[in-house]
């Protein structure tokens, strides 16, 4: 009998493995920088030409210590501070530090955060305002031709204070829980801006806190030809001023008002146009009698219950209340022959 030896099986050296290992990672990092290095040139090109934007050989934005990257994961421009300005109208934005981070994915989408403060002056007449919020944070779509589409902006525990004496005496300071602004392409009508406002919790000095949201589109605001426009709200008056529709929901006390109708603004800025204005209660069973009333959260309800006597009864869900209609004709508000004040016109 002869002994029999057990046959080797070759088996692939770990050496190789670790190659070709090394090998695919480094493809990998490789491909991953070329594509972010790509997405942080597009980048750039918005910003400069977002930069490079003038109206009457005036730069409309300023970055100033400007700092752009974010090299792995997403792109980050930095200004040691900011400034947004149209010379036209003589308005002026500012404010700073800001951060404004783009996903490498998705180089045309920025969300931008800001320090606590930002500063808006008229710098003809010295009239400025001012914002202070524990938290300002928004967001930006851009098109391929650095046109802004898309952009929200929401601020927490915000502060507004003015200059303007007779803003001051007249409102005081404005104050609210938190705020949000949104404007985005009507998703069927492309040429159309749709806007929304919203806030928690708003108080001034001439009215009693509320809460509610806003919307309404700005028919035409976002035509091709208004793009190049040095003052492309003063021509979005020009050539349509058409508020089409509008919507709200608003909460004062224990009475909810919903908005609803259309406006059309004329080359002056003033408002025409029809409001149906719902005022609702809830129902005698859900409401609170004993409730104490105060001015900041019931102040408008004895005028309120006044309009609804006015109007014609309804019920809308579990609320009961009556519908009045408000009519605008060269800013003058009128419900029926009483006279409710007067809309200031658009201005730009």
């Amino acid at each position: 009998m002869s002994d029999s030896l057990p046959t080797e099986t070759k088996q692939p050296s770990s050496k190789r493995k670790y190659v070709l290992l090394s090998a695919f990672v480094l493809l990998v990092a490789v491909g991953w920088s070329a594509f972010w290095y790509i997405s942080y040139s597009r980048t750039q090109e918005i910003v400069n030409r977002l930069m490079a934007r003038t109206v009457d050989g005036q730069q409309l934005l300023q970055c100033n210590e400007q700092t752009l990257g974010g090299y792995p994961f997403r792109l980050s421009l930095t200004c040691a501070s900011y400034r947004i300005q149209d010379p036209r109208s003589g308005w002026q934005a500012e404010g700073g530090p800001l951060r404004a981070i783009w996903q490498v994915y998705a180089p045309n989408l920025a969300v931008i955060e800001t320090e606590n403060r930002a500063t808006l002056t008229h710098q003809p007449t010295g009239q400025s305002f001012e914002m202070v919020a524990n938290l300002m944070r928004g967001s930006v779509r851009f098109s391929p031709s650095a046109f802004v589409t898309r952009a929200s902006f929401e601020a927490t525990e915000p502060t507004f204070a003015s200059n303007n004496p007779q803003l001051a005496s007249l409102i005081g300071d404005i104050k609210a829980k938190a705020m949000e602004f949104h404007l985005r392409p009507t998703p069927d009508q492309p040429a159309n801006l749709d806007v929304s406002l919203a806030a928690t919790d708003f108080a001034s000095r001439a009215l009693p806190d509320l809460s509610g949201q806003v919307s309404f589109t700005l028919v035409g605001g976002l035509e091709a030809v208004l793009h190049n426009q040095g003052n492309p709200a003063r021509a979005w008056l020009e050539q349509s001023g058409k508020v089409n529709p509008l919507a709200g929901n608003i909460e004062i006390g224990q009475k909810t008002i919903k908005l609803s109708g259309d406006l059309a603004f004329d080359r002056l800025g003033m408002a025409n146009g029809l409001i149906k204005a719902r005022i609702l209660n809830p129902p005698a069973d859900q409401a609170n009698p004993v409730q104490t009333l105060t001015a900041k959260k019931d102040g408008l309800n004895g005028p309120l219950t006044a309009l609804q006597l006015m109007g014609k009864p309804m019920k809308d869900g579990d609320l009961i209340g009556s519908e009045v209609e408000i009519k605008l004709s060269n800013g003058q508000m009128k419900a029926g022959f009483i006279p409710l004040g007067t809309v200031p016109p658009l201005q730009f």
